[in-house]
C-alpha cells in the first residue's frame, strides 16, 4: 500500500511525535476519508468520522506493538468507528456465513465498471475522462448497495487490502469476509446492470 515506510514512521514518532503524526495523516487522510464516506454518505459526517479515526489513532499509537501492520491497525480503528456510527443509525453491519460456492465468482469491480462505463461513454477513449467517469460511476453505484458491501469493496479494491488484512481489520473469520465480498460483488454488479438498463 504505497511507499509509506512504517518502520521509519514508528522510529520518527518516538523522537518527534507530532511531526511524524502529520506525515501519517498526509499518507492516510484521503483513504480514511473515502472509507468513512462509504459508511456515511454525507460528507460532513464522513469528515467527522475520519477525524475520530485520527484522534483514536493518535491516542493509541503509544500502545501499538506491531502485531499487525500499521495500515491494518488504522483500518481496524476506521472499521470500528464506522461500525459504531452505523449501529447508532440502526444499520448494524451483518456477519455473513461462508459457503463453498461463494468462491466460484471471481468477477472484479474494475471489470464490471469497465464494461458498464463503455456502455455509458459510447466508446470514447480519453483516459482522463475515463478516470473521472469511473469515479462518478463508482460513487453512484455505491449509493445503491448496503454499507457492509461498500466498506468491504472499498478495502479490497480501492485500498487493496488482502482477505487476511480485511479479516484482521473486521475481526471476522476469513469465511465471513469472503462471503461478504462475494455478496458485495453481486450487489455491485446488479447496481451496475440497473444503471445501464440491462436486465
Amino acid at each position: 500500500m504505497g511507499g509509506f515506510d512504517e518502520k521509519a514512521f514508528l522510529l520518527a514518532y518516538k523522537r518527534i511525535p507530532r511531526r511524524a503524526f502529520r506525515l501519517l495523516m498526509d499518507e492516510y487522510r484521503d483513504r480514511i476519508y473515502t472509507f468513512c464516506l462509504r459508511a456515511a454518505s454525507r460528507r460532513e459526517d464522513a469528515e467527522d468520522l475520519a477525524q475520530e479515526v485520527f484522534i483514536r489513532t493518535w491516542k493509541g499509537l503509544d500502545r501499538f506493538r506491531g502485531g499487525s501492520s500499521l495500515a491494518t491497525w488504522i483500518y481496524r480503528i476506521a472499521w470500528n468507528v464506522c461500525a459504531s456510527y452505523l449501529d447508532r443509525k440502526g444499520r448494524a453491519l451483518p456477519v455473513l456465513s461462508y459457503r463453498e460456492d461463494d468462491d466460484n465468482d471471481e468477477t472484479h469491480a474494475a471489470s464490471i465498471l469497465d464494461s458498464v462505463e463503455g456502455e455509458l461513454r459510447g466508446g470514447r477513449d480519453d483516459r482522463e475522462f475515463k478516470r473521472f467517469e469511473n469515479r462518478q460511476l463508482l460513487d453512484t453505484l455505491f449509493e445503491q448497495i448496503p454499507e457492509a458491501h461498500k466498506l468491504i469493496l472499498t478495502m479490497y479494491y480501492l485500498q487493496e487490502l488482502t482477505y487476511e488484512e480485511i479479516a484482521a481489520v473486521t475481526n471476522r473469520p476469513m469465511g465471513s469476509v469472503k462471503a461478504t465480498l462475494h455478496r458485495a460483488k453481486t450487489s455491485l454488479r446488479a447496481a451496475a446492470m440497473a444503471e445501464v438498463g440491462v436486465a
